[in-house]
């Protein structure tokens, strides 16, 4: 039998991976926000790619208990950290089955997996290296070529399983490059280094020299990592692995891209990651010992940025350097 997927939070990333399913005959669904879909339902998505523009009429909801959790469906959980726990406590009220149902987290972070073991029995790490850009209702762009972009997807904490090839083997049909990982969570620790770029992109707009300062940033992650006792990929090595995987990214004219927190403030997003990226290693820094200023400082901005509604470029690498400076 097919496995429905249940694309929950439909964004970026969610509604691209839902769409390249649902174009290539796999049963999708997603579920997502209103304005988004209520464009979709209306007009079909827009999914924006280097070579062609497809207009897909996949079936899209706001509430997951209009359809319900069917046998067979597999949940992709495709929203920001700060909206997991909300997110899974409505999977399970559509009727999920606690016990049955496969739930694989497409997210940033390394905390997500473990929120989901407390509802859900068969949980599924996913490492995304995929491009995805969604600024308006109804449109996603994957400005990506070769492929739609990259993953590792292995059940948490360890190992692989029957659910994990025939996912795998689905999503490669529909143009990603896949790896099953049997310790995928090495592999979400290491991407989860790159990530904490995320708010100096946001923060910045991308202005300025901000190489030290990010080698600072993610050498803080690192020595929380390496004290909470969380091993990791090498990062030199994986981001060769996955450039050898990868597709090549391939940003139309004029569009930019300065990851997902950027996103969200040219959107006006009601909420962030930033406190489940950077924030994590302030966590780990606080519970462990570590001085982690450069995560603290980023996060502090974001955090201020969007309270007042703030932009991306509000601030330059200098200002945040005075931050950091000024914490002693």
């Amino acid at each position: 039998m097919a496995m429905r997927y249940v694309i929950y939070g439909a964004g970026a990333i969610g509604a691209a991976v839902g769409a390249h399913l649902w174009r290539t005959g796999h049963p999708a669904l997603l579920v997502g926000r209103a304005a988004h879909v209520n464009r979709i339902r209306e007009a079909g998505l827009s999914l924006v790619t280097p070579d062609e523009t497809f207009v897909l009429h996949v079936p899209a909801t706001i509430d997951l208990g209009e359809t319900g959790v069917q046998p067979g469906d597999v949940i992709l959980l495709c929203v920001k950290s700060q909206d997991t726990e909300t997110a899974l406590r409505e999977v399970r009220d559509a009727g999920a089955d606690p016990k049955s149902v496969p739930i694989f987290c497409l997210q940033n972070g390394i905390t997500n997996e473990d929120r989901a073991l407390r509802l859900f029995e068969n949980v599924y790490g996913v490492m995304l290296n995929v491009p995805g850009v969604y600024l308006e209702p109804g449109v996603v762009s994957n400005p990506i070529r070769g492929n739609a972009g990259f993953m590792d997807i292995g059940r948490y904490p360890v190992g692989t399983d029957d659910v994990t090839q025939r996912t795998v083997s689905d999503l490669i049909k529909a143009g990603y490059a896949v790896n099953a990982h049997h310790r995928v969570m090495e592999a979400k620790r290491a991407k989860f280094l790159g990530n904490l770029g995320n708010s100096l992109g946001a923060i910045t707009d991308g202005a300025g020299e901000s190489a030290p300062f990010l080698r600072a940033v993610r050498r803080e992650g690192e020595d929380c990592l390496n004290a909470a006792g969380l091993t990791f990929e090498n990062p030199d090595e994986f981001s060769a692995r996955v450039a050898r995987s990868r597709g090549e990214t391939a940003l139309a004219p004029g569009q930019r891209n300065l990851g997902s927190t950027w996103q969200s403030l040219m959107r006006g997003a009601t909420s962030l990651e930033t406190d489940f990226l950077n924030g994590e290693v302030v966590r780990m820094g606080r519970l462990h010992g570590v001085p982690t200023p450069h995560n603290a400082v980023l996060q502090e901005t974001v955090a201020r940025m969007h309270a007042s509604g703030s932009r991306p470029g509000r601030f330059t690498v200098a200002d945040l350097e005075g931050f950091v400076a000024s914490r002693g």
